[in-house]
């Protein structure tokens, strides 16, 4: 049998039952389009991520605790906390270190009169809003005095400023963070996210404030160092001198020993990397589940059409059509239900996709679409496949009907 006659006799065969054809192609197409959409947005995420720390130069070097190994995976809420504000003092002695800023995270319930808002409170040093820019609206930005004298001052995002002030002027009135209150001195212009945080719902006080008055610690977080020195050097540099604020015996430069990690923005561009492709790969393996439904959907239902065309096929057979010119026809209807569900999914997919970043980007004004082009390919291949792999025993089944007993079947 010719290609086009198999072609055209197998799109005859799917036709004459279409409502049964969509349905058995819903599976297909809902597990390629979900697949896509997952790939976009994954791919979306992380070219959002990336872009916002390249945006924020290539010489800052950060440290955090716990262990210097990147192979024992990055820090966790559950390791020793042993980076202090000490530590900043010694890379401020070092020359290679133009800028070191410390930073503390906590939430609390902020007061003002009668409005209360959960905020993010960031516990920080004068050279936050040069190390991460930001521009201040009104008011000024905490100072070294500030910090030095663990004064009660607070500098508003302009979210929160709006919701617990409104069109009021903050700056020389209190609030309530905890049991202390502090003095608004300034707020910042609208800065957007980074990292999937709102940084315009952030409250920024002086890090010793907020150890000594809110909290209660003598830790930090993590620091931030902008340097002049190549950035593996400056990498080795801000271990030399934590080892030694941390009198660590560790001659051979051994990172398991550290209890500091050391990274960097390329450091942090490759984890989101690995972290966003394991994240992609474990949604669209879910997603493929629907591929899986699909293909037994259509098994199924060749089940039952051959059941259905029995006489038909045993007609075939008694005027010449061999075995193979079966197997052919039943198959070809398997995988064209397949690649037809498979292109409707590739478009589905694809305008969902361009739907969600066009809502996303409403809320996140850095996301842009990405079309996962090597996904439409594979989703081709894959759909093809699902249709032979799952046509194979149907087909199999109708090339081995007898032609007497198939024209007898009733």
């Amino acid at each position: 049998m010719k290609l086009g006659d198999l072609i055209q006799l197998s799109g005859a065969g799917l036709m004459r039952n279409k409502s049964r054809s969509i349905l058995t192609m819903l599976g297909i197409i809902i597990g390629i389009a979900a697949v896509m959409l997952m790939l976009s947005i994954g791919k979306g995420a992380e070219g959002r991520i990336i872009s916002q720390v390249a945006d924020l130069g290539s010489d800052l070097v950060y440290a955090e605790p716990g262990s210097g190994d990147a192979d024992e995976g990055p820090p966790n809420i559950f390791v020793e906390q042993t980076l202090t504000l000490d530590d900043v003092e010694e890379l401020r002695k070092h020359d290679g270190f133009v800028e070191v800023g410390a930073f503390l995270y906590s939430d609390a319930v902020v007061q003002y009169s009668t409005e209360e808002e959960r905020s993010q409170i960031v516990g920080t040093t004068p050279e936050n809003i040069s190390i991460f820019p930001a521009d201040m609206a009104d008011g000024r930005f905490i100072d070294e005095s500030d910090v030095e004298s663990n004064a009660t001052v607070a500098v508003l995002g302009s979210q929160i400023k709006r919701k617990l002030f409104g069109d009021q002027d903050p700056i020389g009135l209190r609030i309530k963070i905890k049991n202390t209150r502090f003095k608004v001195i300034g707020y910042v212009e609208e800065q957007g996210t980074r990292f999937f945080q709102n940084l315009d719902e952030q409250i920024y006080v002086p890090i010793t404030t907020l150890q000594d008055k809110v909290l209660g610690l003598d830790y930090i977080n993590f620091l931030a160092a902008r340097t002049t020195l190549p950035i593996d050097l400056a990498k080795d540099e801000v271990r030399f001198v934590l080892r030694d604020s941390h009198n660590l015996d560790n001659p051979e430069g051994d990172l398991s020993k550290d209890d500091f990690f050391v990274s960097t923005q390329e450091d942090a561009v490759e984890i989101v990397g690995t972290v966003t492709s394991v994240l992609t790969l474990l949604l669209s393996s879910v997603a493929a589940i629907s591929l899986l439904v699909g293909g037994i959907g259509i098994m199924n239902i060749m089940l039952v059409s051959v059941t259905e065309r029995t006489r038909e096929i045993g007609l075939r057979k008694a005027v010449g059509a061999t075995r193979q010119d079966i197997l052919r026809q039943f198959l070809a209807e398997a995988v064209m239900l397949t690649l037809l569900g498979g292109l409707i999914g590739i478009i589905l997919g694809g305008g969902t996709s361009f739907l969600t970043a066009l809502v996303l980007s409403q809320f996140l004004e850095d996301w842009k679409f990405f079309f996962p082009a090597d996904a439409m390919v594979y989703a081709t291949v894959i759909a093809a496949i699902v249709g032979l792999v799952f046509g194979i025993f149907p087909a199999r089944r109708a090339a081995k009907l007898d032609p007497i007993d198939a024209l007898r079947y009733e």
